[in-house]
């Protein structure tokens, strides 16, 4: 038997129970309060947020009002008896407010834990100088510094309705970028790329953030031209909306050459480049420490794990900034959750003699063994 998050109606699918688009929601509650049109697009992108997706109707029933009323307040036909505009109640705002901060709560409880660090911190300001200059920011960094990390962390935190994350797909092209804004802007994708880029245009006013990650991503299509004309779609959003955005690059090389190129239009109306370390720093790495209960390690420092013929002596602060330089900040978080888990096999606590152990483990399992006689 089908649950009720598991509808065998194809017709009854979470998007389907929202069926509204952010593009038209502006004009249907333009009448509302500047913190209820905010409540209710920030339920309204929260629950068709592939993450933690719910239909409409459990979501009234959360909140504590029915289905229909929330209809109503969408569409902006909720009314007075006379017709005249209705603001929705104090008490049922504030309903939504609590529903979202729990649901945040909750959400956060069973994802891994995102620590903030300097970098982090250099991604949020790059944001807030967005918003608040309403220009292009363009920032860079390698891969695997916590870039998207950041972006989401940045956009669920400041979900009220003027956050939006487009995390675009590797040879998406023109068609399969416009789709990814759309979807982060809450539009049904079914138009064709024309009047998606005009919904998006509507959806998004000059007090909202769109933040488009892995840009340097559409380089990479099988069409000639494509990138310039993906750059010139977003320039046109830019100078329609008057928005805040930030870029996201990976490749500083593609980005160079692109500032002199395609990207020439948009790198002009944007002052503010942020430009992120070639590698975690040191203080990002003692920031994800120092959470997991370990101080950063002298250079002195020199831990031997094993016995006999098994016995390895090795240096913490080198595997770390090997890991850092070659590796990112994920094979750093991977080791120490491993070592969490070593260390509670053997009831103790986790420390710099769990964490080499669990390195090693990791190494050998990348390499491969010889042939046999």
């Amino acid at each position: 038997m089908a649950t009720d998050s598991e509808s065998t109606n194809p017709s009854d699918t979470i998007r389907a129970s929202w069926n509204f688009s952010l593009d038209k929601m502006r004009g249907d509650m333009a009448h509302y309060s500047t913190e209820a049109q905010e409540s209710l697009i920030a339920l309204f992108r929260w629950c068709i947020d592939d993450r933690h997706p719910m239909r409409r109707r459990d979501a009234a029933r959360r909140i504590g009002c029915s289905e229909n009323l929330l209809y109503q307040l969408f569409t902006g036909s909720y009314r007075n008896p006379d017709k005249s505009p209705r603001d929705p109640s104090k008490e049922l705002i504030k309903s939504i407010r609590e529903f979202l901060a729990l649901e945040q709560k909750r959400f956060e409880s069973g994802q891994t834990e995102f620590i903030i660090t300097p970098t982090a911190k250099t991604i949020f300001t790059a944001c807030d100088l967005a918003r608040e200059s309403q220009s292009p920011v363009i920032l860079w960094g390698p891969s695997h510094i916590g870039k998207t990390w950041a972006f989401r962390y940045n956009q669920q935190h400041n979900n009220h309705g003027r956050t939006f994350l487009a995390e675009l797909e590797a040879a998406s092209g023109l068609g399969g970028m416009v789709r990814r804004i759309a979807h982060s802007c809450g539009i049904s994708d079914k138009s064709n790329t024309a009047s998606l880029i005009e919904r998006i245009k509507c959806a998004l006013t000059p007090n909202t953030l769109l933040i488009i990650d892995e840009v340097h991503l559409l380089k990479h299509t099988y069409r000639l031209n494509s990138f310039f004309a993906c750059i010139e779609v977003i320039r046109r959003i830019y100078d329609h909306c008057q928005c805040g955005m930030v870029l996201s690059w990976t490749n500083l090389e593609n980005l160079r050459s692109a500032s002199q190129g395609e990207l020439v239009q948009l790198w002009r109306r944007g002052v503010h480049k942020v430009a992120l370390p070639v590698m975690p720093t040191k203080g990002d790495i003692a920031a994800i420490l120092e959470h997991a209960g370990l101080e950063f390690p002298s250079k002195e420092l020199a831990i031997t794990v094993g016995s006999g013929k098994n016995e390895v002596t090795d240096s913490p602060y080198e595997i770390l900034r090997m890991l850092a330089k070659h590796e990112g900040l994920k094979a750093i978080t991977e080791r120490i959750r491993y070592a969490r888990k070593l260390a509670s096999r053997q009831n103790a606590k986790l420390g710099w003699d769990t964490f080499i152990d669990a390195h090693l483990r990791i190494e050998k399992q990348s390499r491969q063994q010889g042939e046999w006689s």
